[in-house]
């Protein structure tokens, strides 16, 4: 829906305020499910997802207008989606940069599935995760905040390059100074993620709006695929690298580096193609 409305920077500015309230998320779903643990019971947690589901769908059917014109609407055919496969396919932009969001995604969920693991069993700190976990989201959310307020400045892919060469470079410092294997203080990993996902921040929505640019024309499947093609590539990368992180926190920064460094090497490769940066 928003790349039927908008396109180019402002595209990326839409979607970092988007993002920004994913990533609010985890800041308020910890507490609330255990607010709802406290005073009533298991079974309210569901209750409030069906609640949440019922306005949501209730907003969308009463408030919701369709977002794409008449005149450029398809005819459903068991031919559209193969069709619209094809012509992602033929965007080179777009498919290096669905690898690229992969990759970031991929990196990133390392962190979600090992979250728990590294404060409870690595730092004994079992009673202040809900809370450790809720404040690097706030990182994240912070960056996204202002990608939305600077992007439209300095442009989708300035930003973008910017923040995967930070990811990278922040990921391999960590490595070059905890190569043994020790786990620092946990001020200074906590310094290092919170560093991380700022990073982190200014990707996501980056990333997808400049994927989806030349892809106005066929918007929703090109986010379909975009959206399959990070996930399925996200959640391999996860559950292999998250395999080595048992008694140290350097295999996820490993990751973090290798993919960082796929990254930037992808802008490298595609970094003077105009068609990238429009407006």
């Amino acid at each position: 829906m928003i790349r039927d409305s908008y396109s180019g920077d402002y595209m990326a500015k839409i979607v970092s305020i988007v993002v920004m309230f994913f990533i609010l998320v985890p800041v308020i779903a910890p507490s609330l499910g255990q607010f709802l643990m406290t005073f009533f019971n298991w079974q309210s947690i569901f209750y409030v997802n069906l609640i949440f589901g019922i306005v949501i769908m209730l907003w969308f059917w009463q408030r919701q207008p369709e977002t794409l014109p008449k005149p450029k609407r398809i005819k459903f055919s068991s031919h559209l989606f193969i069709d619209g496969t094809r012509e992602f396919f033929k965007h080179k932009e777009a498919v290096a940069f669905t690898l690229v969001s992969g990759f970031i995604t991929g990196s990133f969920m390392v962190y979600l599935s090992t979250a728990q693991q590294i404060f409870q069993e690595q730092y004994h700190l079992a009673e202040m995760f809900p809370y450790i976990f809720a404040s690097l989201a706030i990182s994240v959310g912070l960056a996204t905040f202002m990608n939305s307020r600077l992007v439209t400045k300095f442009g989708m892919w300035r930003i973008a390059y910017m923040a995967s060469i930070a990811y990278a470079l922040i990921s391999i410092i960590y490595c070059v100074l905890y190569w043994s294997g020790t786990n620092p203080s946990i001020y200074i990993l906590l310094t290092f993620f919170a560093l991380q996902f700022f990073a982190v921040g200014f990707l996501f929505g980056n990333l997808r709006a400049i994927a989806m640019q030349p892809l106005g024309h066929i918007a929703g499947i090109g986010a379909a695929i975009n959206g399959f093609i990070s996930t399925v590539m996200a959640v391999p990368i996860a559950n292999y690298i998250g395999g080595f992180v048992i008694d140290s926190v350097l295999p996820l920064f490993i990751g973090f580096s290798f993919f960082g460094i796929l990254s930037v090497l992808v802008f490298l490769i595609l970094k003077r193609k105009p068609q990238l940066v429009p407006n």
